[in-house]
């Protein structure tokens, strides 16, 4: 049985959006599967899941066996179809038997049951044999689905798989980048594109790079800036021409009056070219910045190019002094991030990492960026400076949100 982790996961477990507005509802969204507000209550009560067995898996979910609730998913009635999706989903690793006809709910007449398809295919456990099939039900619901709300659901359980598994998606979430309906449709597909555009030896895939560059001129901030980022940490372009136009696009965003953009344009220019002190400048200035989160973010940034930005290591170094915690764990990972080359800041990790008065995370931050720049295990304390023997740090890239 193969898990796969979802991509939307946060950076050191802190904010790193530019903005903190809370998500809007969607236009023309569905009651939540199942009912509104006026939902009996009891409906989920009476899914009451029981466990047997030396496996301790579930053996029944409302007193009713797993074979009787799949066979309830081709009832006549849509709220059966609906309640029972949400009752194998209960099973676990014994409801993969049923992810075939999961598959053809996402299909259904009736909206809710297949939303409630779409959400279930997001959360199960899936046998590898299972996955070509659940990408391409989601694939065709982002591409084919009329209502906006369930083609968003479609893209958030599609990312929870690997690039390989699903680049299938680009050419319908190029599309979704100019939906009318929503700008958080357009965020979500522009950090999908970002994610699965993403290739290391052949270079970013060309459609995937078109819709970031379309993302530039929304309406929305919080989109611009997720197609910024993309943009920046997607990789450079085999073609010529769509480098130039990438390029050509970070250049007229570097005045930009977001701080955020204008920092990741910047980052985008140098892993276009080459490192730029003037361009470093530009972001290692912002640690600076009257606002913590502006400051999070430069940190963030030189912490993605790694050791293309080991100039910016003493001021980096000085941000483990700033009085925001999540500035203070940012910087720590990015010292981290350029491995052996940070080994002066080590004094400076080794005094947050024992003060009594740091912080728990910032602290955990300290001992993870002390064992990814000596090469010991993460977590632990670095030998006494003259003992160093500095070794490869271990593989890691900068995970990308919606920042």
């Amino acid at each position: 049985m193969r898990h796969i982790s979802l991509l939307v996961l946060g950076l050191l477990s802190i904010g790193l959006t530019w903005a903190t507005a809370q998500t809007q509802p969607i236009p023309g969204q569905l009651p939540p599967p199942g009912g509104g507000a006026s939902k009996d209550k009891g409906d989920e009560k009476d899914l009451v899941p029981a466990k047997s067995g030396k496996e301790n898996y579930i053996s029944t979910v409302g007193g009713r066996g797993l074979n009787e609730w799949i066979t309830d998913l081709k009832n006549a009635d849509p709220s059966v179809r609906e309640r029972a999706i949400r009752a194998v989903v209960m099973f676990g690793p014994l409801a993969s038997q049923a992810i075939p006809t999961i598959i053809e709910r996402t299909n259904d007449k009736d909206g809710s049951p297949r939303i409630r398809a779409v959400m279930a295919l997001g959360m199960m456990d899936l046998a590898d044999r299972d996955i070509p099939k659940v990408v391409e039900a989601l694939v065709r619901r982002i591409g084919n689905e009329p209502q906006a709300v369930i083609r968003y659901q479609a893209m958030i359980s599609l990312a929870r798989f690997q690039p390989i598994d699903a680049k299938s998606a680009i050419p319908s979430l190029a599309k979704e980048v100019e939906d009318i309906n929503t700008w958080e449709i357009r965020k979500l597909a522009v950090s999908l594109l970002a994610s699965l555009g993403y290739d290391d030896s052949k270079g970013p895939d060309p459609l995937a790079l078109k819709g970031l560059i379309t993302a530039l001129k929304d309406p929305a901030i919080q989109v611009k800036q997720e197609a910024v980022y993309g943009l920046a940490t997607i990789g450079r372009p085999a073609d010529a021409a769509l480098a130039t136009s990438v390029k050509n696009a970070f250049t007229g965003l570097l005045t930009n009056p977001d701080k955020g953009i204008a920092i990741w344009a910047n980052v985008g220019l140098i892993n276009l070219d080459k490192p730029d002190g003037k361009l470093l400048s530009n972001i290692s200035r912002h640690l600076d910045d009257q606002r913590a989160d502006v400051r999070v973010l430069a940190a963030r940034a030189l912490g993605t190019m790694g050791k293309l930005a080991e100039f910016t290591i003493p001021e980096l170094t000085r941000a483990l002094n700033d009085k925001e915690p999540e500035v203070q764990m940012m910087a720590a990972w990015a010292l981290a991030m350029m491995g052996p080359n940070a080994i002066k800041a080590l004094p400076n990790l080794r005094d947050l990492a024992d003060n009594k008065k740091t912080l728990e995370p910032v602290k955990q931050s300290a001992q993870m960026a002390i064992g990814q720049i000596t090469g010991k295990p993460e977590g632990s304390l670095a030998p006494k400076p003259g003992k160093l023997e500095p070794k490869a740090p271990p593989a890691g890239k900068d995970g990308k949100t919606p920042g």
